[in-house]
């Protein structure tokens, strides 16, 4: 890849923010949990009815929707989508900062007892966890489906006894742009990606250990297929093989970074 032709643009309220005209820097993590990811988006200068495009009319009004593209000119794709949880415009000498976070699910859980009868199967469970917090399901596919043989009762959130049923079952359970995935980070992933020196690769990869669990931490010039459960065909003279990715963020700025750094499990 080459680290010229950048592009970004932040799309809300029927209108296109684009780093050909607008300063703007942007921090997305993405991670293997069931909590909501937070991302921080920053602009520069903006006019005020711009800022109104990110602002709700009035308190009751639905939550603003908003997209971010970005990549490299001939290879862009949709980086992150959600929706606006608080808009902050300060001065900063001359120009005027607006701080956008946006979470990418509008999930309000509350405490809620449920119980399944003797002899039902996790996932059945899950997915009746899931149309109950109306949560689509992208994916379900464990590594054991256990069977609850004197049956299951719980007192806790939808989504934390999700996670609580897909631990039961040996499989990790996470939500990514808003859409449920139940299956083990070496299962079902279809997009690999050729990391080495020649295609990206920031600096030398970074060996870790934690939780259990054994890999690498990587950086690259920035890459907006890389989420949950992508495969990394990893190059260098530390490691050479497949690896699978539990997490990361990807950083955004005109001429700072411009890369995704990720955590990726043997």
């Amino acid at each position: 890849m080459r680290n010229f032709g950048r592009v970004a643009e932040v799309i809300a309220g029927g209108k296109t923010f684009s780093m050909k005209e607008f300063n703007l820097e942007a921090s997305v993590p993405f991670d293997s949990d069931t909590l909501p990811n937070e991302s921080e988006i920053k602009l520069w200068n903006l006019s005020e009815d711009s800022l109104n495009l990110f602002r709700k009319k009035k308190d009751n009004d639905p939550p603003i929707p908003l997209r971010l593209n970005a990549g490299y000119e001939g290879d862009v794709g949709l980086l992150f989508s959600g929706y606006i949880s608080s808009v902050q415009t300060v001065w900063d000498g001359v120009d005027k900062v607006t701080t956008i976070h946006v979470l990418d699910s509008l999930r309000k859980d509350t405490q809620q007892e449920i119980s399944f009868a003797k002899g039902t199967y996790g996932s059945a469970i899950i997915r009746q966890l899931a149309q109950q917090a109306n949560l689509p399901v992208a994916m379900l596919k464990l590594v054991r489906d256990y069977r609850y043989e004197d049956g299951y009762s719980a007192s806790d959130t939808l989504v934390s006894m999700i996670s609580q049923v897909a631990e039961d079952c040996q499989t990790r359970a996470y939500i990514s742009k808003g859409k449920l995935y139940v299956r083990s980070l070496r299962e079902g992933a279809s997009n690999l990606i050729q990391l080495d020196k020649t295609n990206g690769m920031i600096g030398l990869p970074e060996y870790f250990e934690e939780n259990g669990l054994k890999g690498y931490r990587l950086k690259q010039q920035l890459q907006y297929r890389v989420t949950i459960g992508t495969v990394m065909e990893l190059s260098s003279f530390i490691f050479q093989g497949k690896l699978y990715v539990q997490g990361g963020t990807h950083r955004i700025s005109r001429s700072g970074d411009f890369m995704t750094e990720c955590e990726a499990v043997l």
